[in-house]
């Protein structure tokens, strides 16, 4: 949406691009914008798997977000958008489809197993060398598909001499930068927390939003509780959900990640889109009105410090494909429908 007076011209803001570290061995990475340094917020482990000290836990962390996304909101009216009907959130698998059948074996094979943090290996002397590029193939799937799993899971090789000899799965913290192999008793009570969390956000939505503001509040929840993290300080929670709602650090995937989390626990109508913006790899999220299909880039819409939901920001929310095209290119064949609605200060 471009909100009067501001107008944009192509490449405007100039920043140094930056690597999007994510999971390593998982997806295809991609690069951002630079912003000012990121806040890490230190997480507070759980002591317990109760579902009241979850629930404390977690309205302690994201309490003040809500409130203060609310009433951005409530004192930024825009009239203008016809947005009564929700468009429910659409799980396609996507990328299963994309897979062939020995990968989609694999795939099936790992899903449960990494819903539960079950341990699992796949060997070349067991199942022949081909099986560890379908294990790779699989898994970066899995997670494109469910991209929750990638706030703690990864794959990573077990290495005999100079070869990779077999790929296992690694269990690790949210919040650890290193991707170590962790507990998962731990790992399972810190996400658990984290459920409770994005549970919160989406419960205080009020009934009397209209689904353009469902958007606009989550997507100011996400802007309100990270920032970009210019020296891939962060490592892998960086380039997932986890680390846009809770890390306090992300990087243009984490930020497309984390709001994609949020309407889908919403059940908003929402998906990732794939490109270059000033000659970078990029990734944001495109979600849907009665009107058609348009843009949210979350990552842009806080560069150079803006604040949420002012005149900068909404330049990078709910924007047409020729919008979009001043300074993005989709890599994806992503067409945003939608077209522009006439803004008017709403009453």
């Amino acid at each position: 949406m471009r909100q009067w007076p501001l107008k944009r011209t192509r490449f405007k803001k100039v920043l140094p691009a930056l690597f999007c570290a994510g999971i390593a061995v998982l997806l295809p990475l991609l690069t951002g914008c630079k912003r000012e340094a990121p806040t890490v917020t230190e997480p507070t482990t759980a002591v317990t798997t109760t579902e009241n000290a979850a629930q404390t836990f977690a309205s302690q962390r994201v309490e003040d977000s809500i409130q203060t996304a609310l009433e951005l909101v409530k004192k930024n009216p825009v009239g203008g958008w016809s947005s009564t009907v929700s468009y429910a959130y659409k799980q396609d698998n996507a990328a299963y489809a994309e897979l062939n059948g020995d990968q989609q074996a694999l795939y099936d094979e790992m899903l449960p197993k990494v819903k539960d943090l079950t341990p699992f290996t796949y060997t070349a002397k067991d199942r022949g060398y081909a099986v560890l590029d379908n294990v790779l193939m699989a898994a970066s799937a899995l997670c494109r598909d469910h991209p929750e799993y990638e706030n703690y899971f990864d794959i990573e090789e077990v290495v005999e001499g100079d070869r990779t000899t077999a790929l296992r799965a690694c269990y690790f913290l949210p919040y650890d930068a290193t991707g170590a192999a962790a507990d998962t008793k731990q790992i399972k009570e810190e996400i658990q927390i984290f459920e409770e969390e994005c549970n919160l956000i989406v419960s205080a939505i009020p009934k009397t939003f209209s689904t353009y503001d469902k958007y606009r509040y989550l997507a100011a929840v996400i802007s309100l509780r990270t920032t970009y993290d210019n020296d891939s300080a962060g490592g892998k929670p960086t380039a997932t959900a986890y680390g846009a709602i809770e890390g306090g650090s992300s990087i243009c995937q984490g930020y497309a990640s984390g709001f994609e989390y949020l309407c889908r626990k919403a059940n908003l109508w929402c998906t990732q889109v794939s490109g270059v913006s000033q000659d970078t790899a990029h990734a944001w999220n495109l979600v849907k009105l009665e009107s058609g299909t348009y843009h949210v880039d979350l990552t842009w819409a806080e560069a150079d410090g803006n604040t949420p939901l002012d005149p900068a920001w909404q330049s990078y929310f709910m924007l047409t494909q020729e919008e979009i095209l001043l300074d993005h290119q989709m890599d994806d064949g992503t067409v945003a429908t939608g077209k522009n609605q006439p803004q008017t200060a709403a009453p």
